[in-house]
């Protein structure tokens, strides 16, 4: 029996290939140093687990609405005007099983066969195979290190055809750490409003910047924006699987017609634990920012001493993105590379090339400060080895 066509063109997401790999050498025994993870190290704040535990207890493990529990649809929304200063009503918010699947959802609600989206690379891995299983065709915009991974609107303006349905934005950005300003926001905005095109602003890592803030992309197309957000990166609740999609009522209606017919509503003990980070966790939220800034401080000094490794520095999220191009010696990839560092050094870090960026390498700094040293001295000893085979 043959698969289908569209499974076939899917690959597996590079990220959690590699994590599952450094997971199973942790698990007989190697000291693996893992830079691969998509997930803070902190564990959830102590009132979501409560109300997490509460919700067991009095035996809240029904189905909820498709869309989610109204008060949590009412926290979320203003817990997002708060840290963002965009309002919305109810019926412009859904929760969703994680945000990875309210991105489907949208894609899915607007993108017909054949339609173009317009992805800026370096990108996260899921978004082109995402647009190929409902029929889209992916259409890349490079962002240049020397621009700070930012976009230039004129790109984009550029790469507007009849064809363009969707241009997905990612800031503050896996993988780079790139936080896009307003005004080159206010820039996008003006290209896209006279076009039949829809903005996606994944902003899932807002609230994680770095002496500066981030505005959201909704403050300038609102109309015709669907910004994604949810409890994983903020709230350091990734196994939860909570999300959010705020956006015009028609596209979120949309959406919750293919939620309601594909996974139903998000789990219910979820989202209680998710109303009690939102109602009480402010302090967490705090305190977790400025530690991933004091590791962004960290490993972006101790890769930039090193002879041959370029980086820009991090604005936000909890990702740098260092060039090692200088180390990739007689046509050898970065693909070969994580291998070698991960099979010979026992340290993971996620090869550029499924971020469309061969030459680069990604790196989590979602742990402690002495894992981080013990890491960084791993992949510096395997450059120079690597690049002398």
């Amino acid at each position: 029996m043959e698969l289908s066509r569209r499974v076939r063109e899917i690959k597996p997401s590079p990220t959690l290939t590699l994590d599952a790999k450094a997971k199973a050498l942790i698990e007989k025994g190697e000291d693996i140093v893992s830079f691969g993870a998509g997930e803070p190290d902190f564990s959830s704040p102590p009132h979501a687990i409560d109300y997490g535990k509460n919700a067991i207890d009095k035996g809240k493990t029904k189905y909820t609405a498709v869309d989610g529990i109204p008060e949590l649809k009412r926290l979320a929304i203003k817990k997002f005007g708060d840290f963002f200063g965009v309002e919305y009503k109810e019926s412009e918010c859904m929760v969703s099983p994680g945000a990875k699947m309210a991105i489907y959802e949208f894609l899915f609600s607007v993108v017909d066969q054949g339609d173009e989206v317009i992805i800026l690379s370096p990108y996260w891995v899921s978004y082109p195979d995402m647009v190929k299983m409902v029929g889209g065709v992916p259409k890349f915009v490079e962002t240049k290190p020397e621009n700070g991974f930012k976009p230039l609107p004129k790109d984009i303006a550029e790469a507007i055809t009849p064809k363009t349905k969707c241009i997905i934005l990612n800031y503050p950005c896996n993988p780079t750490g790139a936080v896009a300003e307003p005004e080159i926001f206010e820039e996008i905005s003006h290209i896209v409003k006279n076009k039949n095109i829809w903005v996606l602003s994944d902003e899932i890592y807002g609230t994680m910047v770095y002496g500066k803030k981030f505005e959201s992309f909704a403050k300038f197309l609102k109309e015709r924006t669907v910004v994604i957000w949810g409890m994983s990166k903020t709230y350091s609740m990734t196994g939860w699987r909570i999300g959010f999609a705020f956006g015009p009522q028609d596209v979120i209606s949309a959406m919750k017609k293919v939620q309601g017919q594909t996974t139903s509503n998000p789990t219910s003990i979820s989202q209680y634990a998710s109303i009690g980070a939102l109602e009480k966790d402010d302090d967490f939220v705090r305190k977790t920012t400025d530690e991933f800034r004091k590791r962004r401080d960290l490993i972006y000094s101790l890769l930039t001493s090193t002879e041959g490794i370029r980086c820009v520095k991090p604005e936000g999220a909890f990702y740098i993105f260092p060039n090692v191009s200088y180390f990739l010696r007689n046509n050898k990839t970065t693909d070969e590379l994580s291998t070698f560092l991960l099979e010979k050094k026992k340290v993971l870090v996620i090869p550029g090339e499924g971020f469309g960026a061969p030459g680069f390498i990604r790196l989590s700094f979602a742990l402690s400060e002495e894992k981080i040293r013990e890491g960084v001295k791993r992949i510096k000893d395997g450059l120079v080895e690597f690049a002398s085979r």
